[in-house]
């Protein structure tokens, strides 16, 4: 017997999920930023405060943009609103942006001037050189290996990474929230480079609200949502709704434990995720002899 060949998979969960959180976010909170909200000044983790936190969150992202800065690459860009105020105040950008259906809409807010690349960031083929390299919570995304000696080759002299983005802080594997790299482990990645460390800032504590937002929207929205289409597809279609709960119960379960139990909470972000501010500066041009044999690197990591 022939074995049934697996089908490449052209569609990533995670962008689906941005693309899907994008729509609720233009729609009910009249934002088109898709990062975390950054709550300061007591600004109370309610779903109405959301858009001035996610508004928090840029500012502080633009007020630590180094002086002289002209030309950037946004690596992962999102919505395209990032990149949109950026231009607004004067600065050359270029996107990166693998989800198709995102880059289409992020071109609708910056213009034509703007070059898009579609496709992975450590599969990017590019000889142009930037001021800065930005990575805003997609730093998660890209191989440790790969991410600062990709971004130092697009640099032009003395020019600048800032990566605003979290880590996992769970060693045990507890948590419910997922993404990000290993902390610890990044830290010795991040030693590894031949990059100057300007800021590294831990906003852990002024992002943790996001979650508690996310969670509320979850359990008094989405869950009576869910169960209420389950219950109806149960009425009318009783025989096949067995057959899908039958088949899929694992990854059914999965995802209700995660969404719907009411863990995902701003609390277990600050025990298990720890969200850095980091702005780095090129020490020089090259890679240092370590940083530049990523796979070794890798291997020193994991052992």
């Amino acid at each position: 017997m022939f074995k049934k060949k697996k089908k490449n998979r052209t569609i990533d969960s995670k962008e689906v999920g941005l693309e899907a959180g994008l729509m609720i976010f233009k729609f009910f909170l009249k934002t088109e930023y898709l990062h975390y909200g950054y709550f300061t000044d007591g600004l109370e983790a309610d779903v109405s405060n959301l858009k001035k936190a996610q508004e928090n969150y840029a500012e502080m992202l633009f007020g630590n943009i180094p002086e002289g800065t002209k030309t950037i690459l946004d690596v992962g860009c999102g919505s395209g609103k990032t990149a949109q105020e950026l231009i607004s105040r004067g600065y050359k950008v270029d996107c990166v942006s693998p989800s198709q259906i995102l880059t289409n809409y992020a071109k609708t807010l910056v213009g034509e001037d703007v070059s898009f690349y579609q496709c992975k960031f450590e599969n990017m083929e590019q000889q142009q050189k930037y001021d800065l390299v930005l990575f805003s919570e997609s730093f998660q995304y890209i191989p440790m290996d790969q991410s600062i000696p990709k971004a130092l080759k697009l640099l032009n002299k003395n020019g600048h990474i800032m990566i605003c983005d979290f880590f996992k802080n769970d060693p045990e594997g507890k948590s419910l929230l997922g993404g990000g790299h290993q902390y610890e482990e990044w830290l010795q990645y991040k030693d590894a480079y031949s990059v100057k460390t300007l800021i590294e800032r831990d906003i852990t504590r002024e992002t943790a609200p996001t979650i508690d937002i996310v969670n509320q929207l979850s359990m008094e929205v989405i869950k009576p949502i869910w169960t209420s289409v389950w219950a109806l597809a149960e009425d009318r279609f009783p025989g096949i709704i067995k057959l899908v709960k039958r088949k899929y119960s694992k990854k059914i379960n999965k995802m209700e434990n995660k969404h719907f139990t009411g863990q995902r909470t701003a609390e277990n972000f600050l025990n298990y995720k720890k969200y850095m501010f980091y702005l780095f500066q090129t020490e020089n041009q090259m890679i240092n002899e370590k940083a530049g044999e990523p796979e070794k690197l890798a291997l020193e990591v994991a052992e």
